[in-house]
């Protein structure tokens, strides 16, 4: 489970990288009010649309597939935060089998263990 949530975390920090780099207009990255509501980003020769809802944004990987999903519904302008829906949507995204449990117990193990 921690290397899915070390992927994640990398991909969410790419993400929000060139998401800035290349859409530099946008300002308030904690509730993204001046965001386009779709747009695409090229993460390393990958195709990567996007959706703004609420505060966040919707990530998904078209090319190459599988199609992957990052979803930074909230908190978007600090990709290290990890939430449980964040990561459930990343594993479904690559048809990982997991139980709640197990992605509760690492959530909190990894929070502990910040502490």
């Amino acid at each position: 489970m921690k290397e899915y949530i070390n992927e994640m975390l990398q991909l969410q920090n790419n993400l929000l990288s060139l998401f800035k780099r290349n859409y530099p207009t946008v300002k308030h990255h904690n509730l993204l009010l001046d965001c386009l509501r779709i747009g695409e980003l090229d993460v390393h020769g990958q195709e990567w649309l996007f959706k703004k809802h609420g505060k966040g944004l919707k990530f998904k990987r078209k090319k190459p597939l599988p199609e992957l999903i990052v979803d930074m519904h909230n908190y978007f302008s600090e990709p290290d935060v990890l939430d449980e829906w964040r990561l459930k949507q990343y594993l479904d995204s690559l048809s990982v089998s997991y139980s709640k449990n197990d992605v509760r117990n690492c959530l909190n193990e990894l929070t502990l263990a910040c502490v």
